[in-house]
């Protein structure tokens, strides 16, 4: 099974202007409220991850997270900066590149993507199968990780610590979704997207380095330039993602705020709008959780993933750092909808209109009766 397990961040752009984009704020829960399953919660919920949110989530308060996050980011700098043929020691083509080193393998409107790079690894299991003919045919799910233990022995350590955080709390976060679900919709199973994420092997977690800009060209931006200079549009195809906040660094690899204020995160709303995603001023050691489309699937359409796409910091020699964990099910998980619910209502029409130019609808990449292996496959395929 021919199945690359990346996550879709290397879409298809639109020419909208960040600087006429309104800002909204992105619902927050302290780390400490995360046990309260539904209940008081539910509007907070249902403003992240329902029709009309922006399918994103903040959790404040997670403990340790801050130096998690400054023991991983900088290695992303690090490793990137490595001599090019260190670096191609780390790639793993068997797999599609979704294990170790990848930087210009994936494809932006049919162009090499050489403006990240990315460092791909399984956070919990270092090995999660023994048997070869599973690692074979679905190595992009299930081959061993691949480590620079001479060039970086930090890098596992970090990796693993801050991806098992964030599946940790996602766990804490799934199950107010679905206690939010299960009320919405009684044919929901109670803990379906908790026990995918509790359950799977085959979560995916993604260092992210954004080049640095390091031409005045690269720096105009007007009608003719594209929207997304560092991620262009996308919807997750898998349940859940956390992120850890970016971080910027000089051509020297030191933190500094970030000097762009136009750069960061913007969101497709359902409405049509294009809307930069903010966090709250005074959050405080947070992460971030997105919906994917295979918990809209899951949910009926209750849930909604949105399309974002991520803007370039508009100064010359700053480099962004982030880290994305994909937890998602098994490649022979069913995806198919609640029996009360139709598989018209994973996606209504008024959601596939709002849709930006070159994302391509959930109907033409999802039938009921496919697994999420085969999901995978179509989505990847859509795109490049």
């Amino acid at each position: 099974q021919k199945s690359a397990r990346k996550s879709l961040e290397n879409m298809a752009a639109t020419d909208e202007s960040a600087s006429e984009s309104p800002q909204r704020t992105i619902e927050v829960i302290p780390y400490e409220s995360l046990a309260q399953a539904g209940g008081a919660l539910r509007p907070k919920i249902e403003q992240a991850f329902g029709f009309d949110g922006l399918g994103i989530l903040a959790v404040s308060n997670v403990p340790k997270v801050n130096k998690l996050r400054a023991d991983l980011l900088p290695l992303a700098w690090r490793f990137a900066n490595l001599p090019d043929e260190t670096k191609r020691q780390y790639e793993h083509p068997d797999s599609f590149y979704s294990f170790g080193w990848s930087h210009g393998r994936e494809k932006l409107q049919g162009v090499p993507d050489l403006k990240k790079g990315s460092y791909y690894a399984n956070p919990q299991y270092d090995a999660p199968v023994d048997d070869q003919e599973i690692i074979k045919n679905y190595a992009p799910f299930v081959h061993p990780n691949i480590w620079p233990s001479e060039e970086m022995p930090e890098l596992r350590e970090a990796f693993r610590a801050m991806g098992q955080k964030v599946v940790e709390i996602g766990v804490l976060v799934a199950k107010l979704v679905d206690a939010y679900v299960h009320e919405t919709e009684p044919t929901y199973p109670e803990a379906r997207l908790a026990d995918i994420i509790e359950k799977s092997i085959c979560a995916k977690g993604r260092l992210l380095h954004y080049f640095a800009m390091n031409d005045e060209q690269d720096l105009q931006r007007n009608e003719d330039t594209s929207f997304s200079d560092w991620c262009g549009w996308h919807n997750d195809h898998g349940s859940l993602t956390g992120l850890v906040p970016a971080m910027f660094l000089d051509a020297e690899g030191q933190e500094i705020p970030n000097p762009d204020p136009e750069a960061g995160l913007y969101i497709r709303a359902r409405s049509g709008d294009v809307v930069k995603a903010a966090v709250p001023a005074g959050t405080e050691e947070y992460l971030l959780f997105q919906i994917g489309e295979t918990a809209q699937v899951h949910s009926g359409g209750v849930v909604q993933a949105t399309p974002h796409a991520v803007r370039g910091v508009n100064r010359l020699g700053v480099s962004r750092e982030t880290f994305a964990v994909f937890m998602e099910p098994g490649w022979d998980e069913p995806m198919d909808p609640p029996p009360g619910r139709r598989p018209e209502d994973a996606q209504t029409s008024l959601a596939a209109e709002s849709l930006p130019q070159g994302v391509p609808t959930l109907a033409s990449r999802w039938q009921p009766g496919i697994d999420f292996g085969k999901f995978t496959d179509n989505s990847l395929s859509a795109y490049y």
